[in-house]
């Protein structure tokens, strides 16, 4: 059993993260394929579909004229076509049930101090915040935007910082407003440790994602080269779905370790979990806290 509501240091928030997910690969991975695969799925296969359609308009396929002078205008076309939104849609949805599902997995675990979590429980809990994560979501991205046109260094800082809103509105349920104040009040003096985290495992998870992005890379070269002219749509979408759903299921381990962020930040202020194993003392052990950040 992990304790969520406890101190780590650098490391300890990296290991406890491959642990959980460890543990948890077959509640959790369930809990991912029913809520998050379907959304995933229609994502791949609009951006396949889009994705074949721009590579027929640059002259991908023997059947393009490539010396219409309408090819920029039907090339640009496809950027406002239904597909691509469709797309650009199901991808940003995917992610925040993947963020979702994650925080409200580790929710369950904690609350059952037990591996038996059901995808029902998991989606119990992912529903009530659907709306409030979509909302604080889209906020959090027209802040972060306007942040990275003044300096880029506010946008860097106000990513980082919110960075903590999804797992906030899922732990305490709060509203946009309250969230980002609580985002803020938790990551004074620690700004470093947790941007320095999310780099770390954020090239963890793109460099395993290469694998993922692999197959289409490889038919969007061909294709290009006119090596196959002839790539199916079918061929297209399969590719990206593959790419798709493994790159959007593999964010769990980023999204897990800014849950383990959440919860180190929040013992180190409150002391949650301390004061729980207080409370439990007489009916089960508790576990060593871990050693300081130090100035990292």
């Amino acid at each position: 059993m992990i304790q969520l509501f406890e101190q780590r240091d650098f490391g300890n928030k990296i290991n406890a993260t491959f642990q959980y997910i460890t543990q948890n690969m077959r509640s959790l991975g369930i809990a991912l394929l029913y809520i998050v695969g379907p959304v995933a799925l229609i994502a791949g296969i609009a951006t396949g579909i889009m994705q074949s359609n721009l590579l027929q308009l640059t002259g991908g396929s023997t059947h393009t004229d490539t010396s219409n002078p309408m090819a920029a205008f039907q090339l640009m076309s496809q950027f406002v076509s239904p597909s691509f939104w469709i797309a650009i849609f199901f991808s940003l949805l995917a992610n925040i049930a993947v963020i979702l599902t994650t925080y409200a997995h580790m929710k369950v675990y904690d609350k059952t101090k037990s591996g038996v979590i059901s995808v029902a429980d998991v989606w119990t809990e992912v529903q009530p915040m659907l709306g409030r994560a979509i909302t604080i979501s889209i906020l959090n991205s027209i802040v972060i935007t306007v942040g990275f046109i003044f300096f880029f260094i506010p946008g860097v800082y106000l990513a980082v910082v919110l960075s903590l809103s999804l797992a906030v509105t899922a732990f305490e349920g709060t509203d946009f407003g309250v969230t980002w104040s609580r985002c803020f009040q938790l990551i004074r003096d620690k700004w470093w440790s947790t941007f320095g985290l999310i780099l770390v495992m954020g090239l963890i998870v793109a460099i395993i994602g290469l694998i993922f992005a692999a197959p289409t890379a490889i038919l969007a070269f061909l294709t290009g080269m006119k090596m196959l002219p002839d790539v199916s749509v079918v061929w297209l979408m399969v590719g990206n779905v593959i790419s798709i759903v493994g790159r959007t299921l593999l964010n769990v381990i980023l999204y897990t370790a800014i849950g383990f962020q959440y919860t180190n930040l929040v013992e180190r202020q409150e002391g949650r979990g301390l004061i729980s194993a207080i409370d439990s003392i007489g009916t089960s052990p508790t576990l060593p806290r871990a050693t300081d950040e130090g100035t990292f």
